[in-house]
C-alpha cells in the first residue's frame, strides 16, 4: 500500500511538473527581433489549435501573431467575403452573424435614401447598390473575421485558466467546447439569405423601379429643350412672352413628342406638360416649367410639379416640390 501510495503521488508529481513546463517555456514567433517579439507560453499555442477547431493550421499562426501584438488586427480572410454571416454562424459567433445578416439590408436602405441623387446614371445607381449591398459587407467579414475569431477564442481560453488548477484542466474545458456549428451555419445562414432577398432585394427593386421613372422624366425635359429657347427668343427679341398665336405654335415647331400635351401660357411664358403613357407611374400629372426674369434680364427656369410623388423628380424639380 505504501508503495503503492507513493507511486501515485510521484505520478501526480510529475503531470504537475508537466504542467509547470508547459506553462513556463516559451516559444518566438519568427520574423520578429529579439527586443520587439513578445514572448508566447506554448501551452496558448496548443490552446489555440484546440480551441479553433478546423483550420487550426490557418488561424494558430495568425492568432500568435495577434497575442504578439497584443490584440486583434485586420487581416483578410476569403471564406468571410462571400457569406460572412454564414462564417460567423459557423464559428459560433452569433451577434456578430446577426450584424452581419443585417449589414446588406442597411445597405440597401442606405441606397434607396440616396437614390434620389443619382438622376441619369443608372451605370452609377447599380454600382453604389452593388458596393452597399454586397461590397462593404463582404469587405467588413473579411477583414474584422479573423480578429473577431481570436478575440472569442482568448476569451474562452482566460475563463478555462481562471477556473482550472492545471493546464491539462485547461485543455480539457477548453476541447470539451465545439469550435464551429455546421447546424446553426445552415440554419441561421438561410434565414440571413432569405433576408438578403426577401427583404433586401424587394427595396432595391423600389428604389430601382424609382430610379427609372427618373430617368425617364430627366429625358422628357431635355427633349422641350427647344421649346424653352424659343420662349427666351421671344422674351430676348421683344421683352415679352411669345404672343397667343406663337404660343401655339411653339410646340410643334420644336417637335414635343415626349408628352400628351405641351402648351405654351402667352401671358406668362409658363409650358405646361402633361405626362401620357410615355411615363406609365405619372399618367395624368403635369409638369410645369416657370420662367422667371433675373436682375441681369435673363431667364432663369424653375420645374414645378403638379401631383407627381417626390420620389419621380428629379433634382432639378426636388426642390419645387417641398
Amino acid at each position: 500500500m505504501r508503495g503503492g501510495a507513493t507511486t501515485g503521488q510521484d505520478g501526480r508529481d510529475a503531470r504537475d511538473a508537466d504542467d509547470d513546463a508547459l506553462a513556463g517555456e516559451a516559444i518566438r514567433i519568427p520574423g520578429v527581433t529579439e527586443d520587439s517579439e513578445r514572448i508566447i507560453r506554448p501551452a496558448l499555442f496548443v490552446l489555440f489549435r484546440i480551441a479553433v477547431g478546423p483550420s487550426a493550421d490557418y488561424y494558430g499562426p495568425r492568432f500568435l501573431a495577434f497575442e504578439r501584438a497584443g490584440h486583434g488586427r485586420v487581416a483578410w480572410h476569403w471564406p468571410a467575403l462571400f457569406a460572412p454571416a454564414v462564417w460567423a454562424f459557423y464559428r459560433k459567433l452569433w451577434l456578430t452573424g446577426a450584424a452581419f445578416a443585417l449589414s446588406p439590408l442597411i445597405g440597401a436602405a442606405a441606397m434607396a435614401a440616396i437614390a434620389p441623387w443619382f438622376d441619369e446614371s443608372t451605370l452609377l445607381w447599380l454600382a453604389c447598390a452593388a458596393l452597399l449591398t454586397f461590397v462593404v459587407p463582404g469587405v467588413a467579414g473579411a477583414s474584422l473575421a479573423n480578429a473577431l475569431l481570436y478575440r472569442r477564442v482568448r476569451r474562452n481560453i482566460r475563463v478555462a485558466e481562471r477556473e482550472a488548477n492545471s493546464a491539462s484542466q485547461v485543455a480539457s474545458r477548453v476541447g470539451g467546447v465545439m469550435p464551429v456549428s455546421p447546424y446553426g451555419a445552415a440554419v441561421l445562414g438561410s434565414l440571413a439569405f432569405a433576408l438578403l432577398f426577401g427583404a433586401a432585394g424587394p427595396l432595391l427593386v423600389n428604389a430601382y423601379n424609382d430610379h427609372a421613372v427618373r430617368v425617364k422624366v430627366v429625358k422628357a425635359l431635355a427633349g422641350v429643350a427647344p421649346i424653352k429657347e424659343q420662349v427666351e427668343s421671344a422674351w430676348l427679341a421683344l421683352g415679352r412672352w411669345p404672343r397667343p398665336a406663337v404660343a401655339m405654335e411653339i410646340p410643334a415647331r420644336a417637335g414635343a413628342v415626349l408628352f400628351d400635351e405641351v402648351a405654351v401660357d402667352p401671358a406668362t411664358g409658363r409650358v405646361k406638360l402633361a405626362v401620357g403613357p410615355s411615363i406609365p407611374e405619372l399618367g395624368g400629372k403635369a409638369i410645369l416649367l416657370v420662367p422667371t426674369i433675373d436682375r441681369l434680364e435673363r431667364v432663369q427656369w424653375f420645374c414645378v410639379p403638379v401631383g407627381i410623388p417626390e420620389r419621380y423628380l428629379p433634382q432639378v424639380c426636388r426642390q419645387a416640390s417641398r
